[in-house]
C-alpha cells in the first residue's frame, strides 16, 4: 500500500502543472496553479521491492518507472492511467 501511495505521489509530481494546449502541445502551467497534488494513480501489480528513478515523455504522455527490485522498467500511459509495458531482465534499470 505504501508503494502505491508513493507511486501516486511521484506521478502527481511528474505530471502536475502539465496541460494540453488547443493544438495538443504540451505546456507548463502558470505558477499560480497552486500546490502540487496527486491527480492519478497507476497500479503496478506484481512490482515488488524498490522503485528508483522516474522519467517522463511529455510528447507521448508516458511515465517510465525503474522498478529496481523487479529488475524491470515499467512503462505507463498517463492518458489511460495504466501500465502498458514492462521491460524485464534489466540488471540495473535506474541507469
Amino acid at each position: 500500500m505504501k508503494r502505491k501511495i508513493l507511486l501516486a505521489l511521484l506521478i502527481g509530481v511528474a505530471v502536475a502543472g502539465i496541460v494540453v494546449g488547443a493544438r495538443g502541445d504540451m505546456l507548463l502551467a502558470e505558477s499560480d496553479a497552486g500546490p502540487l497534488r496527486p491527480i492519478q494513480t497507476v497500479p503496478l501489480p506484481g512490482v515488488e521491492g524498490r522503485i528508483d528513478h522516474l522519467a517522463v515523455d511529455l510528447a507521448g504522455q508516458r511515465l517510465f518507472v525503474a522498478a529496481l527490485g523487479n529488475t524491470t522498467v515499467e512503462v505507463n500511459d498517463l492518458k489511460k492511467g495504466q501500465r502498458i509495458h514492462s521491460v524485464a531482465g534489466i540488471k540495473e534499470p535506474q541507469w
